[in-house]
């Protein structure tokens, strides 16, 4: 009975450990080669190479390697130029790097304000295929990754295309265009603009009226008549104030008060980042 139960045990382990190694073996693994550098050092190489490795894992459902891990396992002298073209050396770097599929690429720094040209030869030691791919042009080292994210499927039209996350996780829908309009506030300070305006209107001609009256006859204006005109100037000038200021609040509230038709967006609980342009 013993040891029916250590081959049972024996059987789950060796299960556990095998499922996991054939799912890995069933992605296509890719390595990205250097081969001729013109005008650019190991470095750069390295930087580019792992760019273009990062941007291949990025667009396409592969497993890819490059930069710095790449050389690490090829021989320490580099490889040969004729390299790409001669069947057993291809062989030979793909088992080196555990790679099935091989991008070896030849940067040349043209001199010309940083920019770089990337040429690159796929390649699969197991069939002896290949095939040249479009020059990569790069205005600078900046925007490596892009270009490389962009290319990626025609360097390797063959593999699976990733499956980007849906924009999903967010809800929404288009709001209306709303004309603009007369907005219950904009009504407020429209009828404090009228008060405003008609107060002030009103006592600046009783004012004026006390005014011309004391200016014909001095004698018979008294102190109280030049107060009660002093009085009316101050609440003319106060009510024209109020009236002025609530006339320029009515106007922002109506012009403001449309809006363009436009997304209203709920983010998902992971959160994102979104910008709504549009005229208000």
């Amino acid at each position: 009975m013993k040891t029916v139960n250590h081959a049972l045990l024996a059987a789950v382990i060796a299960t556990v450990v095998v499922i996991p190694q054939v799912a890995a073996a069933d992605k296509l693994k890719v390595a990205v080669i250097p081969g001729i550098a013109v005008n650019l050092d190991a470095a750069r190489v390295d930087a580019l190479s792992q760019d273009l490795a990062d941007a291949l894992q990025v667009e396409l459902d592969i497993e890819a390697i490059g930069g710095l891990e790449v050389r690490r396992a090829l021989p320490a002298e580099g490889i040969p130029p004729d390299c790409v073209a001669t069947p057993a050396c291809a062989t030979d770097v793909a088992k080196r790097v555990g790679a099935s599929q091989l991008l070896f690429v030849v940067m040349v720094d043209t001199g010309t304000g940083g920019s770089i040209q990337v040429d690159t030869t796929w390649v699969e030691p197991s069939t002896g295929k290949s095939a040249s791919r479009a020059a990569i042009d790069l205005a600078s080292l900046a925007d490596a990754k892009a270009r490389f994210i962009t290319a990626a499927p025609s360097l390797l039209p063959d593999a699976p295309v990733r499956a980007k996350p849906k924009t999903g996780g967010f809800g929404g829908m288009m709001a209306p265009a709303v004309p603009r309009h007369v907005s219950t506030p904009a009504k407020v300070t429209g009828v404090l603009a009228v008060v405003g305006i008609g107060l002030g209107i009103g006592f600046g001609l009783k004012a004026r009226s006390g005014y011309k009256s004391c200016d014909e006859d001095r004698l018979a204006c008294s102190d109280g008549d030049r107060d009660s005109i002093r009085t009316s100037g101050l609440i003319a000038d106060a009510s024209f104030l109020v009236g002025v200021g609530a006339a320029i609040a009515t106007t922002v509230l109506y012009v403001t008060s449309g809006k363009e038709a436009h997304l209203v967006v709920e983010p998902s609980p992971q959160g994102a980042a979104v910008a709504v342009i549009g005229r208000f």
